[in-house]
């Protein structure tokens, strides 16, 4: 296998995999995923690599061709057209209609060689309209220029809209290509292959690239905290604060004989990721000192990424096999809820704005109580909907002008009370850190869930969910995905 530059247009792809002993068809759907350029229009030129155009049947084998050989690619892309409604019966509809109507059960993704981490979370995301809105705006650009990521995001997009009317498990080739030109350490080989991954760093890598082509994209799921750092042993010395962005919060895990802290349920582990304690040097005390570390929500994203922290580097300095260390993985059982309430992690100001809501809402004066509901008259029921409107409009204005002059974040709405709602779950099942299987898990409607296990989907419900907390041999949540509940 090399990796060659393609030229197409004004437009220039590095570090494109092209297998020489292969059939020359797998290279063109990797280029066809990468441009849009369907195969049979594709004419490939290569000085120094073979005479002509190439041919569906050559021979690459023998050709010499190196790495950072450039390949010119001629042909034009083809637009994915809009989808038109009919009035016809389902059982008219072809496959990839049907597919595309939601008739029959989403495509899976095929496994190309341990690349289930990538499958499993990319479902999930595929599951995230305004992501898909930001990849399918994002502009080509213009030669070398153009950028790696926003490579990477065309690639991103394609991949979603070819599994939109798919049929069978779609081999995501061409995206799978250029992961591994713009993050190397997916590219990891030994001698049986491609190397298993982290899901975690998938998306942070996804996240990366994404964000980088769209900014959009940092505002659906970016998180703005604000770090306060105080010293323990002075309390002379002011607290310091900080803001810093991140892209998901980490539900740390501790258990176990010996241990005081136990972490059985989610928000305990949020709780205790959001706090430390530090050891640093200290003007005040001329000496090294304890400092409290804690982080609070100063903006909200309207799609939240958890990370259950279940790996962790543990020091094997008496190992013979392992002198550096090993990867483990803690097994303990931590419970997730259906709804978050990230309410108790965000700042005193963001609390103070959605204190007010949550407090109308408990009340019941917004949307009707229920006790003016019961007292409503027969006959009064239109009228009095069309007062209890104007009431709940006036108050809302009311206290939108008496609340502190923050809001929760990008895309939220202004009445936002902190909760959000699951809609998908990464999980890892195996013993081993650096082995095992992950799998996707997506909500549709209410109580109906789609398990993607690579090539495989099938139908579940909430509570085979819920049961993905750990404990044993199971599936356990790696990465959990929450998105704002109005």
């Amino acid at each position: 296998m090399v990796r060659v530059t393609v030229k197409w247009n004004k437009q220039v792809f590095e570090d494109v995999e092209l297998t020489l002993n292969g059939p020359v068809t797998a290279f063109k759907e990797t280029l066809q995923g990468l441009t849009g350029v369907p195969m049979a229009r594709q004419k490939l030129m290569c000085k120094g690599g073979w005479k002509g155009l190439l041919k569906d049947d050559a021979d690459l084998s023998g050709s010499g061709i190196t790495d950072g050989k450039e390949i010119k690619l001629m042909g034009t892309a083809e637009v994915i057209a809009a989808p038109t409604v009919a009035a016809t019966f389902v059982e008219d509809l072809s496959a990839a209609e049907q597919a595309a109507a939601g008739q029959v059960l989403p495509a899976g993704f095929v496994n190309l060689g341990n690349t289930c981490y990538m499958n499993s979370t990319l479902q999930c995301l595929k599951a995230v309209p305004e992501l898909r809105a930001s990849l399918r705006a994002v502009d080509s650009g213009e030669g070398a220029g153009a950028g790696q990521s926003t490579t990477f995001a065309k690639a991103l997009a394609r991949t979603f809209e070819t599994m939109d009317v798919a049929t069978e498990a779609v081999p995501p080739t061409a995206f799978v290509s250029v992961l591994r030109a713009a993050e190397p350490q997916f590219a990891e080989r030994n001698q049986r292959g491609y190397m298993q991954q982290d899901a975690q760093e998938l998306f942070g890598a996804v996240y990366r690239h994404v964000t980088a082509a769209s900014a959009d994209v940092a505002d659906q799921f970016g998180i703005e905290v604000e770090e306060e750092m105080k010293n323990t042993e002075d309390d002379a010395e002011a607290a310091t604060t900080r803001s810093d962005k991140l892209n998901m919060l980490v539900c740390n895990i501790q258990g176990g004989t010996g241990n005081s802290i136990k972490i059985d349920h989610l928000h305990e582990g949020l709780k205790l990721g959001m706090e430390a304690e530090v050891e640093k040097f200290s003007e005040g005390l001329q000496r090294n000192a304890v400092y409290k570390k804690s982080l609070s929500l100063k903006k909200l994203p309207k799609y939240l990424c958890v990370q259950f922290m279940r790996f962790f580097w543990k020091a094997t300095p008496n190992s013979r096999d392992h002198p550096n260390g090993v990867k483990c993985k803690i097994m303990r059982p931590v419970s997730f809820p259906e709804v978050l309430d990230v309410f108790p992690f965000c700042a005193s100001d963001l609390q103070e704005r959605m204190k007010v809501y949550r407090d109308v809402e408990d009340d019941g004066i917004l949307d009707g109580g229920a006790a003016a509901a019961e007292e409503k008259k027969e006959g009064e029921a239109e009228a009095g909907g069309e007062e209890m409107e104007v009431v709940d409009d006036e108050l809302k204005a009311a206290m939108a002008m008496s609340m502190p002059p923050v809001d929760a974040g990008p895309g939220l709405p202004d009445d936002f009370k902190g909760n959000y709602e699951l809609f998908g779950v990464v999980t890892h099942k195996g013993r081993e850190a650096d082995a095992g299987h992950y799998i996707g898990w997506v909500r549709q409607e209410g109580d109906q869930w789609l398990v993607f296990d690579d090539d495989h989907v099938e139908e579940v419900n909430t509570e085979a969910i819920l049961n993905l907390k750990g404990g044993g041999d199971w599936h356990m949540a790696y990465l959990a995905f929450y998105r704002a509940r109005d």
